[in-house]
């Protein structure tokens, strides 16, 4: 799978929730960040493993010592939870060689059993100072097919899905991103089992599969951000939508307000049209 996002539209934030839903149903999981460092990665994995703001920075805050010591203790024992998870991080940053990347990741599917390998991203990863040993004539076009061929016959031979993050060439800001949109060549595309592309215009965001070889269904998903629990939801957060008014069967919504709209017409000796009500009732009760 390739997964194409413009810069800062919340990759690591996709992949990591979708890592975590993966390692929650039993599936091995190795992460390959090259491009932030597991520290960081883990603890916005925390958040979204507890679905809530960390309670971190206890020490600045004036707290009494038995809240601080309950905040302590909880934040202990989602970490010793979430260390029970069956997640695995490579030990990479930055610019690093394709071939001990892949030794890393046959050592991890032999020993641990994994069966989703996530690399963020194709760019970090192949940085000029290892375009064949700063001696070949090799370009980093001809790096990234080669580091391609090399995941694609991995994933074969070794039977894991391997989701790959490669970044789109530049384009104007809040364009909407296709197949011709990669970084590179078509190889990284030809390859690929999946093609999915966040998409975000600066109003919404979704997730575009672009391509689909298993079924061919293609298509977009809407994405909400939840700031609290750092996820993304297919729906918008209902807390502040008002609930639209329910009438029963049988019962006009009319009724009601308009008897009183008539007694109070008739108490100052004004009088009061039927479409005005009807105006003014609409502007009320959103009624379905």
């Amino acid at each position: 799978m390739i997964h194409t996002p413009q810069t800062g539209s919340g990759k690591t934030t996709f992949l990591g929730q979708a890592s975590l839903d993966l390692a929650e149903q039993g599936i091995n999981v190795l992460w390959g960040s090259f491009e932030i460092k597991n520290t960081r990665l883990m603890q916005k994995l925390l958040q979204q493993y507890m679905k809530d703001v960390l309670p971190v920075g206890l020490a600045d805050r004036d707290l009494p010592i038995e809240e601080k010591r309950k905040h302590i203790n909880s934040l202990t024992a989602l970490a010793d939870k979430f260390e029970s998870l069956p997640m695995h991080f490579m030990k990479f940053h930055g610019g690093s060689d394709v071939d001990d990347v892949l030794d890393a990741m046959e050592y991890a599917c032999y020993v641990h059993d994994v069966e989703h390998i996530i690399l963020d991203n194709m760019q970090f990863m192949i940085s000029r100072q290892n375009l064949n040993g700063g001696k070949g004539t090799y370009d980093k076009f001809d790096m990234q097919d080669i580091a391609i061929e090399k995941f694609r016959k991995f994933a074969t031979d070794y039977n894991v899905h391997v989701t790959l993050v490669v970044h789109p060439r530049k384009e104007d800001e809040g364009a909407k991103l296709g197949m011709s949109s990669f970084y590179g060549s078509a190889k990284a595309t030809q390859e690929a089992d999946t093609v999915l592309i966040l998409q975000s215009d600066g109003k919404r965001k979704f997730v575009d599969v672009k391509k689909n070889r298993f079924d061919g269904t293609l298509g977009h998903v809407p994405l909400y951000f939840q700031r609290n629990s750092g996820r993304y939801s297919e729906t918008p957060d209902q807390v502040n939508t008002p609930q639209r008014t329910v009438i029963p069967s049988g019962v006009s919504a009319m009724n009601g307000v308009q008897q009183k709209k008539k007694l109070l017409a008739s108490a100052s000796g004004a009088s009061v049209s039927g479409a005005s009500v009807y105006n003014d009732i609409r502007s009320q009760h959103p009624i379905s």
